[in-house]
């Protein structure tokens, strides 16, 4: 099983989902991984949800040493991943408009 350290590849402060493309750079599918957190003190919901992709992409990756906000931020998008979107039908008027007139003309009358 391999480790890689985030700290380490992107750093201890994580906001974007893109700066995990070098974790993925480090891995290839069927591989055994162990994605160890320690020392990065954050992580935006984009990254949490890049590190839920990771996980569902590759299977087996295993996640170590997150501290109690990382931990927070993953539990917190992977619960939401976890469930099914229920969207409640909204009864909706469609407008046609087939000119920029007539979008100004509606945008004066809000």
């Amino acid at each position: 099983m391999e480790r890689i350290s985030i700290k380490d590849v992107v750093g201890t402060d994580v906001r974007s989902r893109i700066s995990l493309d070098a974790v993925k750079a480090l891995m290839t599918h069927g591989g055994e991984y162990v994605i160890d957190m320690e020392g990065v003190t954050s992580i935006s919901r984009s990254v949490a949800d890049e590190l839920y992709n990771l996980q569902q992409d590759y299977g087996a990756v295993r996640f170590e040493h997150q501290t109690e906000f990382v931990q927070r931020m993953m539990s917190i998008l992977w619960d939401g991943r976890s469930k099914k979107r229920v969207r409640e039908e909204e009864d909706v008027e469609m407008m046609d408009m087939t000119s920029i007139e007539d979008f100004s003309r509606y945008l004066l009358s809000i």
